[in-house]
């Protein structure tokens, strides 16, 4: 990812999860809102109860290739805060990366539907 598309703010992050809608499985939890410029921004976290450093970084490495992928295959339209839960831990790769997908994907269809 670009650093032109990465939310790195603490007060942006904040301001999305108390003022975004939300979108959760097993996974991950999604706020989004419609993006303001010409990029959609992500911004990615792993809570410390998932593990240790090393870990929550392999998770956020892991997040960031299913974010390229999903933005050179599909459009988008949202800036994202995804929060990565602890059941990705025991997760393969595959299985994470589609239920991601997935969930991303039924996102921008409800946004779709409200324009």
């Amino acid at each position: 990812m670009k650093k032109s598309e990465v939310i790195k703010k603490s007060q942006e992050f904040d301001r999305m999860i108390e003022h975004c809608k939300m979108k959760k499985n097993k996974y991950a939890l999604i706020f989004y809102e419609p993006k303001q410029q010409e990029d959609a921004k992500f911004g990615i976290s792993v809570p410390k109860k998932c593990g240790k450093a090393h870990l929550r970084n392999f998770l956020k490495r892991r997040t960031r290739e299913i974010l390229s992928f999903y933005k050179k295959n599909y459009p988008n339209s949202l800036n994202c805060i995804i929060i990565i839960r602890k059941t990705c831990i025991l997760s393969s790769y595959s299985e994470m990366k589609e239920n991601i997908i997935k969930l991303l994907l039924e996102i921008e269809k409800e946004q779709r539907n409200e324009e």
